[in-house]
């Protein structure tokens, strides 16, 4: 018997196309998104777009306003700072919780996310590499012991600090060098060295904060 396939619903098509046009820079940052007109375009009625608009809030993709419309998120240099902060005193942390048993599991699934991910990057889909990007950095605290360690890193990497790679100009560099920092993050780990893999993600981190605040700083010339 064949599996039902389930339809993607249009709420959560609204998310993916805004999304890419946000990554692709179509809606720029501080950029007005009224309901009426977003709805037209994208061919449906403004329920499944509040929806859909709800959920890239959440991601700190765009900032929802209470009599106004929403707007394509603008970050500045204390955001970055604030954020790449915690990300990397909560995923660097994070780590510790890894048994061997652990490791081997997400050895497992990281590999398998950094090959999407160079997928990603030949295919030029980008919201696709971010969405692997997300993954690839979930596993690692995806076995974690305190599920609200788990819950908030979850949050802060799925909010802010992912919106500023999806905002960069220059996505296709800034993955392709993230790709090969994952590499190595990977191969730490394959030695079983966690102190080595915990200084080389957060050599990553260090790098995509970076890269944000260079990015942040050629748009405010």
């Amino acid at each position: 018997m064949r599996k039902i396939v389930k339809q993607p619903t249009l709420a959560e098509q609204a998310y993916e196309s805004v999304k890419k046009m946000i990554i692709t820079g179509e809606l720029k940052p501080g950029e007005e998104l009224p309901e009426e007109k977003l709805a037209a375009e994208l061919g449906i009625s403004r329920t499944p777009l509040r929806e859909a608009l709800k959920r890239l809030a959440v991601d700190a993709l765009i900032e929802l306003r209470k009599t106004k419309p929403a707007l394509v998120a603008r970050f500045t240099h204390q955001d970055v700072k604030e954020i790449m902060e915690l990300r990397r005193l909560l995923e660097i942390y994070g780590i510790e919780g890894l048994s061997k048993a652990d490791q081997q599991h997400v050895l497992k699934e990281l590999r398998y996310a950094h090959e999407r991910q160079w997928e990603a990057i030949q295919a030029h889909d980008f919201a696709a590499f971010m969405d692997w990007d997300q993954w690839f950095h979930d596993q690692f605290y995806e076995f974690h012991p305190n599920q609200r360690l788990r819950e908030l890193i979850h949050a802060v990497n799925t909010g802010g600090s992912r919106a500023f790679l999806l905002l960069s100009k220059k996505v296709f560099d800034s993955a392709v060098i993230a790709h090969q920092e994952h590499g190595a993050i990977i191969e730490a780990l394959e030695q079983g060295d966690l102190e080595k893999t915990k200084k080389q993600l957060a050599v990553h981190l260090e790098n995509i904060e970076d890269r944000l605040l260079k990015y942040i700083s050629q748009e405010e010339l």
